[in-house]
């Protein structure tokens, strides 16, 4: 949960493409040394904050204006957000590394291994695979034109999804996957037996939920992150065993995958309720702002 971040913009992107040209104005100017990787880290390090917090204030500054609220309502709680994340998130990086290892199988980060295989693949050995990059290229411009060709049809299969999925784990895709089908079997069961006012209409209470689930499970993972640094072992919490470690209760490996599918079905049905339950999409005025909000996807992503 701590790897897993939805938006809508594309901060990843931007990042990676700041990356790539340093590093090729590092290789022009002949500074190709390890030692050049710390002037890069700095450069880049600034940059994600400077996109982050660009993207942050775009993205609230619109959702208060899509409420008909002035957007310069909101300049002091972005200022408190700003100061405040200064100070937590630099913490929460802190207790995530030294209490699972960022990059580990305990805490996998494939962003930032991408970024390693781009400078130490560009800038430190100078050589690139230039064969999978062509092939990288090659999918990325068909998925783009397969996005715009459908679009026309009011189908959406975006790229972004696209590449999110092949460079994140298969475990997380996996289960973005399953929220994905249980929401659509949701609104399709939703188009069924709604009037035809609202049959059509999108709710977005699933993505509210799920963004719960991430939160929550992120915070407990950090709370479980804080106790490892104090000396607590997490080992402590597991009570049952299928490989006969002594002190635990034997679990059959029949009875641990029927617990699990279990538990996927009740997170399947969070997402199927909310998807056929949830407020549809409607228009409302605002009599202050005279402006309206228009529910969509886009709105619910912030």
């Amino acid at each position: 949960s701590l790897q897993i971040g939805t938006s809508a913009s594309p901060v990843s992107g931007t990042i990676f493409i700041t990356a790539l040209v340093f590093c090729l104005l590092l290789l022009a100017w002949g500074r190709n040394a390890f030692s050049d990787v710390e002037l890069l880290q700095n450069v880049l390090t600034g940059t994600c904050v400077a996109v982050s917090a660009a993207n942050d204030l775009s993205q609230d500054c619109k959702a208060l204006q899509l409420c008909g609220i002035p957007p310069r309502s909101g300049f002091v709680a972005q200022l408190i957000g700003g100061l405040a994340g200064s100070i937590v998130v630099p913490c929460a990086l802190y207790v995530a590394d030294d209490a699972y290892g960022l990059g580990t199988e305990r805490l996998i980060a494939p962003q930032g291994q991408m970024f390693a295989t781009l400078v130490d693949g560009l800038l430190l050995a100078a050589k690139v695979p230039f064969k999978p990059v062509a092939v990288g290229i090659g999918i990325g411009v068909v998925g783009v034109l397969a996005d715009f060709l459908v679009s026309r049809e009011s189908i959406q299969i975006p790229a972004m999804a696209m590449a999110v999925g092949l460079y994140l784990p298969a475990s997380l895709g996996m289960g973005i996957l399953v929220g994905s089908l249980c929401r659509f079997a949701g609104e399709q069961v939703r188009m069924c037996t709604k009037s035809s006012n609202e049959a059509f209409l999108r709710t977005h209470e699933s993505i509210l939920a799920a963004s719960g689930l991430i939160t929550g499970s992120a915070f407990l993972d950090l709370c479980l992150g804080i106790g490892v640094l104090a000396g607590f072992s997490t080992e402590q919490l597991s009570l049952f065993t299928t490989s006969g470690e002594e002190g635990k209760a034997p679990l059959p490996e029949v009875l641990q995958t029927v617990l699990a599918i279990i538990g996927i079905a009740a997170l399947g049905a969070i997402s199927f309720f909310n998807s056929l339950n949830g407020i549809a999409d409607h228009t409302v005025e605002n009599g202050k702002g005279g402006g309206s909000l228009q529910a969509g996807p886009g709105a619910s992503m912030m």
